[in-house]
């Protein structure tokens, strides 16, 4: 309730849209702003195989950015003033460190896994390698997906976030086929349009990321984090 006793304007129905709209224009310009050294990077790149390794350093910004979009979209459930753009950036500070363990090591290996995959053919690997490549980067993807919620909500160490975002692959199912979804969902934006049509729907793409990942957010917490550090 507000002075003399009127309701609170962001509780009514239009406070509270509009509050959402708000939050999701705040997180995306935050978003963009955290990764833009990448995205212009990527933005200047020719889409040839041979820039597979440019790409990866390109894409490094964009791990921290999407981590922080996933924090600041998961406190919008608990708070309801309008304190985006600080919550951010105050996320994107926190995590960046744990966030960088998994993502750095992820790009690298799914450079080495694109190159096999594009320049296989080329040099005469054989067929099963490069089938094998693309099942891996697949299964790289998801598992890289888990360790960045993990490393977003949780401060493990990096071997165990590691471990933890290999082990839900199979033990919540669910979680792994909705960051498949999405995954797959981006490869075809991307292909289809273009980088920023996806960099443009960062926010909505860190929203889902979030509310796909809570069973295995409950169950670590549930499992792995004391009652006093939850």
């Amino acid at each position: 309730m507000t002075g003399g006793g009127a309701p609170d304007p962001r509780r009514e129905l239009f406070g509270r849209v509009t509050g959402v709209i708000y939050w999701f224009l705040i997180v995306e310009l935050c978003f963009l702003l955290a990764a833009l050294p990448g995205f212009v990077g990527i933005v200047l790149l020719e889409r040839a195989p041979s820039n597979i390794p440019l790409y990866a350093v390109c894409l490094i910004p964009v791990g921290p950015a999407f981590s922080a979009a996933m924090s600041a979209m998961a406190a919008r459930t608990r708070d309801q003033e309008l304190s985006v753009w600080p919550r951010f950036w105050r996320s994107y500070a926190g995590n960046l460190r744990d966030v960088l363990f998994v993502w750095i090591p992820a790009l690298a290996v799914a450079t080495i896994l694109g190159m096999n995959i594009a320049f296989g053919g080329t040099v005469g690997v054989d067929g099963f390698f490069i089938g094998a490549s693309i099942v891996l980067l697949v299964f790289l993807a998801v598992w890289a997906a888990n360790g960045l919620v993990i490393a977003s909500c949780f401060r493990f160490r990096a071997r165990d976030t590691a471990r933890l975002a290999l082990y839900y692959l199979a033990a919540k199912p669910l979680v792994t086929l909705g960051a498949l979804s999405y995954l797959v969902l981006a490869t075809a934006i991307v292909a289809f349009s273009s980088d920023w049509v996806l960099a443009l729907l960062g926010v909505f793409f860190a929203a889902f990321a979030r509310v796909t990942a809570r069973p295995m957010i409950a169950d670590i917490t549930a499992r792995f984090v004391a009652p006093d550090e939850s």
